[in-house]
Order: C-alpha cells, then sequence, then structure tokens
C-alpha cells in the first residue's frame, strides 16, 4: 500500500469518526457526581443561616420590648 493511499485512509477514516451525533448525553444528576456532598452541605448551611436569622430577630424583638422601643 502506497503512503498516498494509507494517508487517504487515515484522512477517510478522521472524517467518519468525526460524523457522529451531535446530541450531547444527559448529565447525572449532582448528587450523583463528585459535587454531591458540596452540595449537600450548602443545603444545610442555608437552612443554618435561616434558622440563626430567625433567633436574631427574635433577640432583636426581645430587646425592643425590653427597652420600650420596637425594630419591626
Amino acid at each position: 500500500m502506497a503512503i498516498h493511499q494509507r494517508v487517504l485512509l487515515a484522512v477517510v477514516a478522521a472524517l467518519l469518526g468525526a460524523c457522529g451525533s451531535s446530541k450531547q448525553p444527559e448529565p447525572p444528576p449532582v448528587k450523583d457526581t463528585a459535587f454531591g456532598a458540596a452540595v449537600g452541605t450548602m443545603d444545610k448551611a442555608r437552612g443554618v443561616n435561616d434558622t440563626v436569622l430567625e433567633q436574631k430577630d427574635d433577640t432583636d424583638r426581645a430587646i425592643g420590648d425590653q427597652d420600650g422601643s420596637s425594630s419591626h
């Protein structure tokens, strides 16, 4: 087989290999990836933050009630 035929065969093979489906595969759910634990941690942190903000509001109200002023 001559070098020209080999080059032609390689080019044709490369072109045919590039003719694949353009549809991308569906990505897995985040919980099934390496980032799953981080997402769970962030959700927990948001929940804790909400709790802390509620406690802060309760404390602010209690302080306002004690000194006669109201912040809300």
